[in-house]
């Protein structure tokens, strides 16, 4: 998120499809940056003038990021952040809305950037940041696209960073003609901080077309297939460009979280592209679908819908089973409903979707938490139960090997093993449309916890995702 607004002007000159770039417009906001009112100590304004309040808002208001003493939250230069003062909300899931007087175009891109902070630690080293939820819709409601993040911020201690996302809004979209609002709200009640500001929203003409069809492939799994330690500012120059170019034929529309967070970070369906907060530090991060996209749209130069489902520390045998086992989480259902929302979204934006590829990155919770042996079986019912439930009988499954060279699997190679031949017989048992993704040519170099990908390694798998995908659809 932070790279594209770096090369916002670039990405523009890449609209897809035909016709030439079209200038991008600002649109006008109020008080986008939250400067109109004076800080006033314990008559401190809790809402900025041009905004209306949702929620509680019992704890915001504005704050002076480089105010002295105690009250210096984010001292010295701060990234995304513009002029004096920011708005912030402190444990009472509260938000601020504004209704603008631009009215919902079709076949416009919508560029919509905010920027969010991250507090110098607490006395008890934590930033306790409670994340946010962004919102472009229509004044009756009718969304254009949103985000939120949790967990950690992609900003660094002390300093504001640009979150950005665009969403295209189709040939006929609903709500057209309608007001535009933006909506910015805290994630978590009662848990910490969110500080944002300098927000801007801009526009960009795309040209006319009629509903177009769209390949749709999903990516789903655990903490690998999250990306959860794949940071965008380590990619090598070789792999920068997936982050800082995305291609503008590819779509995401995102869903993933850590067992430990309460709460997911999601994202609707809209241009792909790095996903920001919601990774294991203060940075921006992705997963393999970043290159698997963005591949899969330039080497086929067709549009491409990537839907992801992630959850960190999620094993198949206890969480994404359709019938989940007594007092564990099920992820399944909730998967299902995030495949079938993001369908929806795709065909409000115009296209006709088509339902080709899962990739699958999961298996080291059931190698070392208890699952192995059933492995084989519970993933060629898994199969069988995704088929039915998203109605897509031929739908193609790439099941990715779990890489034993990782440190974190030295004490678990029999269990491994188990986990890796579930998905080859797998494969074997149904071999036009289930293919096994070897893995174990990377022997080193994991990241330092020993059971994650690096980020040039994640767009690693990505690649030979795009690149064995296109080798059975040409």
């Amino acid at each position: 998120m932070s790279v594209i607004a770096r090369f916002l002007a670039i990405a523009t000159l890449c609209l897809p499809f035909a016709g030439a770039a079209s200038a991008q417009t600002a649109i006008a906001i109020d008080n986008p940056s939250f400067e109109l009112d004076p800080i006033a100590g314990a008559a401190a304004v809790r809402v900025p003038s041009g905004w209306t309040a949702t929620g509680t808002n019992s704890l915001s208001g504005l704050i002076a990021p480089n105010a002295a003493g105690s009250d210096a939250f984010y001292p010295g230069a701060t990234v995304g952040f513009d002029g004096a003062q920011a708005e912030f909300h402190y444990s009472d899931g509260g938000g601020l809305q504004q209704l603008l007087s631009e009215r919902l175009q079709a076949n416009t891109r919508y560029t919509l950037s905010v920027a969010s902070g991250t507090r110098t630690p607490d006395q008890n080293g934590k930033d306790l940041f409670a994340g946010y939820d962004i919102r472009l819709e229509t004044e009756n409601g009718h969304l254009v696209g949103a985000w939120s993040g949790i967990g950690r911020n992609l900003a660094p201690s002390a300093q504001f960073t640009d979150t950005t996302r665009l969403f295209d809004s189709g040939p006929a979209p609903a709500g057209v003609g309608e007001r535009l609002r933006i909506r910015l709200r805290q994630v978590v009640p009662n848990y910490g901080y969110t500080d944002l500001d300098n927000v801007r929203l801009s526009k960009t003409p795309l040209p006319a077309r009629a509903t177009m069809p769209i390949d749709v492939v999903i990516v789903a799994g655990q903490s690998n297939a999250h990306g959860w330690t794949a940071r965008t500012d380590q990619l090598g120059s070789a792999n920068l460009h997936y982050a800082a170019w995305p291609d503008s034929r590819a779509l995401l529309g995102y869903h993933q979280r850590s067992l430990s967070d309460a709460v997911a970070n999601i994202g609707s369906m809209g241009q792909l592209d790095t996903q920001g907060s919601g990774f294991s530090g203060n940075y921006d991060g992705f997963g393999p679908e970043l290159s698997l996209g963005g591949d899969l749209a330039a080497l086929s130069k067709a549009p491409i819908a990537v839907i992801k489902y992630a959850v960190g520390g999620a094993g198949l045998y206890y969480g994404f089973q359709k019938r989940n086992p007594a007092g564990y989480e099920a992820l399944y259902p909730p998967m299902i409903q995030h495949i079938q929302t993001m369908l929806a979204q795709l065909r409000a934006q115009g296209y006709t979707p088509r339902l080709r590829a899962m990739f699958w990155l999961q298996g080291e919770t059931d190698a070392i938490y208890g699952g192995a042996a059933q492995y084989e079986a519970n993933i060629k019912q898994f199969i069988a139960d995704v088929r039915t439930d998203i109605e897509a009988p031929e739908l193609q499954f790439y099941l990715t090997q779990i890489n034993p060279y990782m440190p974190a699997f030295a004490s678990y190679q029999a269990t491994v093993h188990q986990v890796n031949m579930g998905m080859v017989n797998a494969a074997a048992a149904d071999p036009s449309r289930v293919f096994f993704v070897a893995t174990d040519d990377i022997r080193c170099g994991f990241a330092p916890d020993g059971i994650h990908y690096t980020a040039n390694q994640t767009i690693a798998i990505g690649q030979r995702w795009a690149n064995l995908y296109l080798r059975f659809n040409p």
